[in-house]
């Protein structure tokens, strides 16, 4: 059985790109991405009574001087059956001070706006405030925290072989992940691999690249996440922090 949920790979691209408004949470335990042809994906939940997703979007950008980087932050969050899709009205929700916006199926979001470009910060912390379930969660006192991904692409400028094997590849480390998700999209086709917690490269072969098709205006990401449940307001409440980094690329 599948039920849906409003994707954070929603609100990412909704605020950088144009993409389209769905995902869709597979009928298993085990959180894993469902792939849409867009910029982010994030893991999912069927069961359990709530999920409360944080965000930050690191978008990378080429120019003549080196690399730009700019940070996102945005969250999602639903409460009622995960495994029915029957979302409950949940009150107040607010994410380091911020409030998400309720949508017509109950599920809650916050996606930044012209006056607040860059979003929720993570800088300090992740505090989440909901009036039903009842709960505050402070990931410095009961959780994680965002993971750590620390240096860039190794790969140059933004133009990528669609006839040649690539790796994608962070010249840094990765930590407080439990797993990193590798994708690639082009006009015709994306590829997603999920790799363990410290994975900081992944190679898509020849006849994947081949696969993707040639175009500007395609991207890649390394987004590394990490998860627990946690019993809050009395509820199972799926905790999802996820760092994803992207750069729009030209496969050619």
């Amino acid at each position: 059985m599948y039920t849906k949920i409003l994707g954070l790979a929603l609100l990412a691209c909704i605020a950088l790109t144009s993409c389209d408004p769905s995902d869709v949470i597979p009928d298993t335990d085990d959180p894993t991405p469902t792939p849409e042809n867009n910029n982010t994906q994030t893991p999912s939940f069927a069961s359990g009574d709530g999920a409360i997703v944080a965000l930050n979007t690191r978008t990378v950008t080429s120019t003549p001087l080196g690399n730009t980087t700019v940070d996102l932050g945005t969250a999602v969050a639903v409460f009622g059956d995960l495994a029915s899709g029957t979302y409950n009205d949940a009150g107040s929700v607010t994410l380091n001070g911020k409030a998400l916006t309720k949508t017509s199926n109950n599920a809650y979001s916050y996606i930044p706006s012209a006056t607040d470009i860059t979003g929720i910060s993570f800088e300090d912390n992740i505090k989440w405030e909901v009036g039903t379930p009842s709960f505050t969660y402070d990931a410095k006192t009961q959780g994680r925290g965002m993971p750590v991904a620390n240096g860039d692409f190794t790969f140059s400028g933004s133009t990528v072989s669609g006839s040649d094997a690539f790796t994608l590849e962070l010249s840094g480390s990765i930590s407080n992940a439990d797993s990193v998700y590798f994708q690639i999209n082009g006009p015709n086709n994306y590829i997603l691999k999920r790799m363990g917690g410290q994975a900081t490269s992944v190679t898509f072969s020849a006849s994947e690249m081949e696969s993707l098709g040639t175009s500007a205006g395609c991207s890649v990401t390394i987004a590394p996440w990490n998860y627990e449940s946690k019993d809050l307001g009395g509820k199972t409440i799926h905790v999802v922090n996820e760092l994803a980094i992207n750069k729009v690329i030209e496969i050619n």
